[in-house]
């Protein structure tokens, strides 16, 4: 029986070994050739992604480093900050995004009010290519999450700058 058991243990961590080294970020399509060199879809952000990069961005460039307000985002002020990657594809002017691009615009409800929430937009390829695979999120103050994902508000809003990659600013 103890062989069995030890058997049946090695059994399960060479298995779980293969599983968790095997690739998992390109499919190819049914006729064989390669979709493309990008992964196939990277997965959103979770919880504790969220809360993380939360805590990051004002440690990023400002775009504005006065408060503005911001009709879209019911009414309140705001201030955009953009990760290096993102940066630099905005100052060129360059669009699309490359993957990994990160946006944020902390939201104040006055335009000295503390900080009440926090936009996030993160490219992820594969993720929503009809909307420039733009990953969305309204975080609390803390990180947590208000909402997440393919959020209709943020898409249908977004739509008006498709021709820059779904970012707004370019003026």
């Amino acid at each position: 029986m103890k062989l069995f058991s030890a058997f049946g243990v090695f059994v399960l961590l060479a298995s779980a070994m293969v599983a968790c080294s095997a690739p998992t970020t390109s499919q190819t399509p049914a006729n064989g050739s390669p979709a493309s060199t990008a992964p196939f879809v990277l997965a959103e952000p979770n919880d504790v992604e969220l809360k993380a990069l939360s805590q990051s961005y004002t440690g990023y460039a400002s775009l504005n480093t006065q408060l503005r307000l911001s009709p879209q985002h019911g009414g309140i002020y705001v201030r955009t900050h953009l990760d290096p990657v993102a940066l630099k594809a905005f100052n060129a002017k360059s669009y699309p995004f490359p993957e990994g691009a990160l946006a944020f615009k902390e939201g104040h409800v006055g335009a000295e009010g503390p900080i009440e929430r926090i936009y996030v937009m993160k490219k992820i390829p594969g993720y929503d290519p009809a909307n420039g695979d733009w990953f969305y999120a309204m975080l609390a103050p803390d990180g947590a999450p208000r909402l997440k994902g393919k959020v209709p508000l943020c898409i249908n809003c977004h739509a008006g700058a498709k021709n820059k990659d779904y970012i707004f600013g370019f003026e």
